[in-house]
């Protein structure tokens, strides 16, 4: 495989993973970082009431919006970078004729 197509799929998986990230950042979110972080340090320790049965509610909605953002943002990153490697590797090659 030549460097020109390793970097054209590396690009082409970087858009991949980022749209991907940005469609899927309310499941990353929740449950995915709440269990690796903790719902507490996600909405803040004064924001979460626990229910008899277990479960929680959570009553800090902005700080929801901010991590699903601020995932969603970094895939909105990932497609950027893959999609300026493509348009570099397309100027590369059109110079090079």
């Amino acid at each position: 495989m030549s460097k020109a197509m390793a970097k054209r799929a590396l690009g082409c998986f970087l858009i991949l993973l980022g749209a991907t990230t940005v469609v899927f950042s309310q499941t990353i979110v929740f449950p995915g970082l709440e269990r690796l972080l903790g719902i507490e340090t996600i909405v803040g320790k004064d924001n979460v009431v626990h229910l008899p049965d277990g479960g929680y509610v959570f009553t800090n909605p902005g700080a929801m919006m901010l991590w699903i953002s601020s995932v969603g943002i970094a895939g909105i990153v990932l497609c950027a970078i893959g999609a300026g490697l493509l348009i570099r590797l397309s100027k590369q090659g059109k110079n090079s004729n």
